[in-house]
C-alpha cells in the first residue's frame, strides 16, 4: 500500500516518529531522569522521613519520662501518702517526703529525662524533687494551678503544656507535663502529678534537621508556636509576619491523624514546601517548612531544557504542516463546499464521493449524515411536542379572557361574604382568586412547594362543597420542598381522584401525595382509594401515553371520560420533553380498590427553565 494512501493519523504518526518522537523521548528521558532523581531523593522522601522520626523520637520521649505518673498505681506506701491527711501528723507528713525523694531519686537513674517532678495529693500536700530556691517552687506552684482544669479536661486527663525554660543541669528547654491521679479502685481523684521533662533529645533531632531551606516547628495544642529550629522565627516574628500567617493556617488544617500533611504555597518570589504531622501524645503539631528556591532552580532549568526541546519541535512540526496540508486541502475544501451548499429544507445524505478516499474524512461524513438524521427526527419530535403544548396554551389562554374581571369580581364575593359572616364563602372566593392566579402565573416551572399550596387551594374548595368528605395526606420532606418541577404536573391527577375515583363515594374519601428518591430518581406517588378502573380502561390509557403525538381531529372525538387521559398524556410527554424519554409516569389500578399514580423525574440534573 502506497503511503499517500494510507490514512492521515497514520501518516502524521510515522512522520512524527521520525521527525519527533525520537528525539523528544531521548532529551526527556535524560532530563526527566537527572530531575527527578534529585527532587526525590533530597527533597520529598528525606521531608518526610526527618518529620517522621521527630514525631517518634517525641512519642519515645514521653512515653518513658510519663511513667513517673503511674508511681501511686505501683507503690502502695505513695498511694497511701497521696490520700493521707497530715493535718494532725507532720512527723508522718516529713517522713513520707523523704521516702519520696528517694524513690525519686532511683527513679530517675533509669529515667534521665526526669527534670523536676511534683506530686500534690488530694489534701494539698506535696512532694517533690529536684527543686531548687523558692521562686522556682513559686513559679511550680502557679503553673499547677492554671494548668489543672485544662488537664481535667484533657484527653486522659494529661495536659502537656508549652515549653518552658530553665537553667538546671544547663538545661534549656523542658516540657511541663500536668496529670490528674485517680484511685485505680474507685476511680475517684487522689491528686495531681506535675513533672518536667528534659525536652533535648527531641530539639537535638529537629535541630540536626535545621539547614539553611529546612526548618522544624512545634505548634502546641492551643495553636500557638512553642519551637523553632530555626529561632529568628521566634525572635524575630515581625519579620515573618506573612509566612508565620500562613503557617498558622496550615497548622489548623491538620487532622488527628497518623497521615503527613502536605501543602504548597507561594510568599512574595519565595515558594514553600511544608509537610505536618499530629503528636496523639501531647496534641502538638510539627510542622517542617521547606524553602525551595533549590527546587524553583531545577524547574527553571527544565524549562529552559524543553524550551529548546520546544523550538525543535515546532521547527520540525512546521515543516511536517506544510508537506501534510497539501495533500489535506484538496479533500476538505470539497467537503466544505458539499457542506456549504447542504440543502436543510429536506433531510438528505452527502455523498462519499466527496471524500476522495481518505479514511478519516469518511468517517466525518457518516457521523455527519447520521447527526443530520438525528436532528431531522428530533425537529419531528419536538413538532408534536410543542404542538401538544400549544393545545393546552389555548385551553389556558381561554382562562385569560378578562382575568381582572374575575379577580376583581371575587373580590367583591370575598368583601360581601366577609361583611355579611359568611366564612365559608369568603374562603372559597380567597382559594379561587389564588387558583386562578397560580394558573395564570406559574408555567412552566414551580417551585414543589407552590405545587402542594394549590393542591390545598383546590381540596379547600372540594371540602367546603362535600364536608367531611375527602381527606388530602402529604408525605413531602421538608428539603424538597423547594425543588422546581414542572407546572401542573400533580393537581390533574387530584382532580380525577376526586371528579372520578370518588363518584360513586360518599366517605372515606382518601388522597396520599408522597415522594421518594431512588437511584437518583424523584418519584411522586398519587394513591387513592377510588373506584379505580377496569383493565381494557386502563389498557387504553397506557396505549395513549405510548403515542408520540396528539392528533387534532382525536381530541373531537374523546367522551368526556376519554378527555381526562388527555390532562394525563398532557403530563407525561412535557416531563419526556423536559427530560429524556426514561421519564414520566406510570399508572396502577384496581377496579373497586383505587389508583396509584408513579411520576418519575431526574433528582441530579438541572430542571428546565423553559
Amino acid at each position: 500500500m502506497k503511503f499517500k494512501n494510507l490514512s492521515y493519523r497514520t501518516q502524521l504518526f510515522l512522520a512524527a516518529l521520525l521527525l519527533v518522537t525520537i528525539p523528544i523521548t531521548l532529551v526527556g528521558v535524560i532530563t526527566a531522569k537527572r530531575n527527578a532523581s534529585t527532587l526525590v531523593s533530597d527533597y520529598n522522601t528525606s521531608m518526610e522521613t526527618i518529620i517522621s522520626q521527630a514525631n517518634l523520637a517525641l512519642d519515645t520521649l514521653l512515653a518513658d519520662a510519663t511513667k513517673i505518673a503511674d508511681l501511686p498505681l505501683l507503690n502502695q506506701d505513695i498511694k497511701k501518702a497521696m490520700v493521707t491527711n497530715y493535718k494532725d501528723n507532720y512527723l508522718a507528713y516529713s517522713h513520707d517526703s523523704t521516702k519520696f525523694k528517694t524513690l525519686f531519686s532511683q527513679t530517675n537513674r533509669l529515667n534521665q529525662n526526669l527534670v523536676t517532678c511534683v506530686f500534690k495529693n488530694r489534701f494539698g500536700y506535696t512532694f517533690d524533687y529536684n527543686i531548687i530556691g523558692v521562686q522556682r517552687q513559686t513559679q511550680i506552684t502557679e503553673n499547677i494551678r492554671n494548668w489543672k482544669s485544662i488537664a481535667q479536661s484533657a484527653p486522659n486527663y494529661t495536659y502537656f503544656a508549652p515549653l518552658q525554660q530553665t537553667s538546671i543541669d544547663s538545661q534549656k528547654n523542658v516540657l511541663p507535663m500536668i496529670k490528674i491521679l485517680f484511685d485505680g479502685y474507685d476511680f475517684k481523684e487522689i491528686g495531681i502529678c506535675y513533672a518536667e521533662i528534659n525536652f533535648e533529645s527531641v530539639e537535638n533531632i529537629l535541630v540536626s534537621a535545621q539547614n539553611a531551606e529546612n526548618t522544624i516547628l512545634i505548634y502546641n495544642a492551643e495553636g500557638d508556636l512553642t519551637f523553632s529550629s530555626n529561632e529568628s522565627y521566634i525572635q524575630n516574628q515581625s519579620s515573618y509576619t506573612e509566612l508565620l500567617s500562613s503557617l498558622s493556617e496550615f497548622n489548623k488544617s491538620i487532622v488527628d491523624s497518623d497521615s503527613i500533611k502536605t501543602q504548597k504555597f507561594e510568599i512574595g518570589k519565595k515558594t514553600y514546601l511544608i509537610n505536618g504531622v499530629y503528636n496523639k501524645t501531647t496534641g502538638w503539631h510539627l510542622v517542617q517548612l521547606l524553602d525551595s528556591h533549590i527546587i524553583n532552580q531545577i524547574y527553571q532549568n527544565n524549562f529552559l531544557n524543553y524550551l529548546g526541546v520546544f523550538s525543535l519541535i515546532l521547527i520540525l512540526g512546521l515543516v511536517l504542516a506544510i508537506i501534510l496540508s497539501k495533500k489535506m486541502t484538496v479533500s476538505i475544501s470539497k467537503l466544505c463546499d458539499e457542506m456549504d451548499s447542504y440543502n436543510t429544507d429536506s433531510y438528505s445524505a452527502i455523498s462519499m464521493e466527496a471524500c476522495v478516499s481518505n479514511k478519516e474524512l469518511r468517517k466525518l461524513v457518516t457521523s455527519f449524515n447520521n447527526l443530520n438524521q438525528r436532528l431531522t427526527d428530533s425537529l419531528q419530535q419536538n413538532y408534536q411536542i410543542r404542538l401538544a403544548e400549544q393545545q393546552m396554551h389555548i385551553q389556558m389562554l381561554q382562562f385569560q379572557i378578562n382575568h381582572h374581571f374575575l379577580y376583581n369580581t371575587l373580590n367583591v364575593i370575598k368583601s360581601l361574604a366577609n361583611i355579611n359572616n359568611v366564612p365559608a364563602i369568603e374562603t372559597v372566593a380567597v382559594c379561587m382568586s389564588d387558583l386562578l392566579r397560580y394558573n395564570l402565573d406559574k408555567f412552566p416551572i414551580a417551585k414543589l412547594k407552590e405545587e402542594i399550596a394549590q393542591i390545598n387551594r383546590y381540596m379547600t374548595i372540594q371540602n367546603i362543597r362535600f364536608p367531611d368528605k375527602f381527606i388530602c395526606d402529604y408525605s413531602i420532606p421538608e428539603q424538597l420542598q423547594t425543588l422546581d418541577i414542572p407546572a401542573f404536573i400533580l393537581q390533574p391527577f387530584v382532580e380525577n381522584s376526586i371528579e372520578h375515583g370518588f363518584r360513586k363515594k360518599e366517605t372515606d374519601c382518601y388522597i396520599s401525595i408522597s415522594c421518594n428518591i431512588e437511584n437518583n430518581i424523584l418519584h411522586f406517588f398519587i394513591v387513592d382509594n377510588g373506584s379505580g378502573m377496569s383493565k381494557e380502561t386502563l389498557q387504553q390509557i397506557q396505549d395513549r401515553l405510548s403515542q408520540d403525538n396528539l392528533s387534532a381531529t382525536s381530541l373531537e372525538d374523546l367522551n368526556e371520560r376519554k378527555h381526562h387521559s388527555i390532562g394525563i398524556r398532557n403530563v407525561h410527554h412535557r416531563i419526556q420533553s423536559y427530560y429524556g424519554k426514561e421519564y414520566g409516569l406510570t399508572i396502577e389500578s384496581k377496579e373497586n380498590y383505587g389508583t396509584i399514580i408513579d411520576i418519575k423525574l431526574p433528582f441530579e440534573r438541572e430542571h428546565p427553565t423553559n
